[in-house]
């Protein structure tokens, strides 16, 4: 027993003689003073005295620093700010002054509301015809949409007007009354350049208003084509509707011929009237389908939309500004690891490089 108990003793005392190399030594700790008034939980330290621990200076940002580097690079930030304010001020005025000319458009009414008048005396006949033939002339502010932005309807105006050299008279050569240039411009080169920076629509969803606008350097060509999209659209609409119209009477008429029974006859005579009323309204209106609520008219000369020089000129001289402060602390930055430390890793990094070439 007391072999083992000894056995006991030596393994506990190795692992003590362990445990105390193992544990770090301590230091001294600083003097504290608590301070009356005060209230220090016990087993907590107190604080010492002269407040909190500094921070390291190493880590703070020098609001000073920062201005010395932009005094140091002073010259290179009003350089660059001054140059760019000079270039946007240059460009802007070599831009030429852009006007618009606008138009606004509701759908006409009078023809649906007057074949819902006929169609409501025919009872439950008047509803199947008039789906089958299409009575009512009332515009539809989405199919006008389409049919303005349509190819279409701009290769009709382009056509009609001749206007492939107003569109594109930079390359046409009036003296020679030709192109300048080899391949001459199509009718999908002014559709593209017409939808993608003239013509612009927008619609006012709870009024169904289109209002229709063009832009251009020259106030009478826009308003002249924001006139010629709406005659255009109006003669394609009323195109279709006396197309239509034609057609339904060729049916309507080989039907009453064919018919027998007096009341039927009487139906389909007053649907004939009405497809006739409805070719007559499409040929007496000037815009069909449509009421022309506010007509374009020439913009006059200072009332340009665009370009707008004063914020190209701010916002690039704000722009140029940034990017200058930011050269400047870049190459301050370069300055630095040239003359630091990190100069034996750009060493490396030259040394990398070359050897990376020669493979």
């Amino acid at each position: 027993m007391d072999g083992m108990a000894e056995l006991d003793q030596a393994i506990e005392d190795h692992f003590l003689e362990l445990r105390n190399k193992k544990r770090p030594s301590k230091e001294p700790a600083p003097e504290t003073e608590i301070r009356e008034g005060t209230d220090v939980e016990p087993g907590q330290p107190a604080r010492p005295v002269g407040g909190p621990y500094p921070y390291p200076e190493e880590d703070e940002i020098n609001l000073l620093d920062l201005f010395i580097v932009l005094l140091k690079h002073k010259w290179l930030i009003i350089g660059m700010v001054f140059f760019i304010g000079v270039t946007a001020v240059i460009v802007s005025l070599a831009l030429p002054n852009i006007y618009r000319s606008q138009a606004t458009i509701v759908p006409r009414e009078q023809e649906k509301s007057a074949a819902s008048s006929a169609l409501s005396a025919l009872g439950g006949l008047g509803g199947i015809a008039g789906e089958l033939v299409g009575l009512g002339g009332g515009g539809d502010v989405e199919k006008f949409e389409v049919v303005l932005n349509s190819r279409e309807l701009t290769q009709r105006v382009v056509k009609k007007h001749k206007l492939l050299p107003r569109l594109f008279k930079d390359k046409w050569d009036p003296a020679k009354d030709k192109w300048g240039e080899d391949p001459a411009p199509t009718i999908q080169d002014a559709y593209k350049q017409i939808t993608g920076s003239m013509l612009t629509l927008s619609r006012d969803r709870k009024t169904d208003v289109l209002t229709l606008q063009f832009d251009h350097e020259d106030p009478e060509f826009a308003r002249d084509m924001v006139d010629h999209y709406l005659t255009e659209l109006s003669e394609s609409l009323r195109e279709e509707t006396l197309k239509d119209a034609m057609e339904n009477k060729r049916f309507l008429t080989k039907q009453l011929e064919i018919t027998s029974d007096v009341l039927l006859k009487e139906k389909i005579s007053s649907l004939l009237a009405n497809q006739i009323e409805k070719e007559t309204f499409a040929r007496a209106q000037k815009y069909y389908s449509f009421i022309v609520l506010d007509p374009p008219i020439v913009s006059d000369l200072d009332k340009k939309v665009k370009p707008k020089r004063s914020l190209i000129c701010i916002l690039s001289v704000t722009v140029a500004g940034f990017v200058a402060i930011f050269l400047a602390f870049f190459l301050e930055y370069i300055h630095n690891v040239r003359h630091s430390e990190d100069e034996e890793r750009l060493n490396k990094l030259r040394k990398y490089r070359k050897l990376r070439k020669h493979d």
